[in-house]
């Protein structure tokens, strides 16, 4: 019996690390990096080049406009159906990206939780 429970542990256990590795592979955008290669300056087009079509496109009262890029960056096992809210808060990962004249004024990387 203390076998076939220490065996079961330990397959769980392997079973569970398993997991744990394929949520480090994911092959998701790391939107910390993409706001670290935006700079003052550039046009829409290079910004477009560099990070790809935002998701969100806004005028704010400055006349600027601003671009929003956003990333689930959620654990995997908060994601889990009916249990995983037990496991914590959602986490978005956003970039702001501001422009003045077509040319980057101000860039904001920002993670919020729901």
């Amino acid at each position: 019996m203390k076998n076939a429970f220490k065996s079961n542990l330990l397959l769980f256990l392997i079973g569970l690390f398993l997991l744990n590795l394929c949520g480090c592979a994911s092959k998701e955008p790391h939107l910390a990096i993409d706001a670290s290669i935006i700079s003052k300056g550039q046009t829409k087009l290079e910004v477009k080049k560099l990070v790809g079509e935002p998701e969100y496109i806004t005028h704010n009262q400055k006349g600027e406009e601003e671009w929003y890029y956003y990333n689930d960056i959620t654990p995997f096992w908060r994601k889990i159906w009916v249990i995983g809210r037990l496991f914590g808060k959602k986490r978005i990962e956003a970039i702001q990206v501001s422009f003045y004249h077509d040319h980057v004024s101000k860039v904001i990387y920002y993670v919020t939780e729901k």
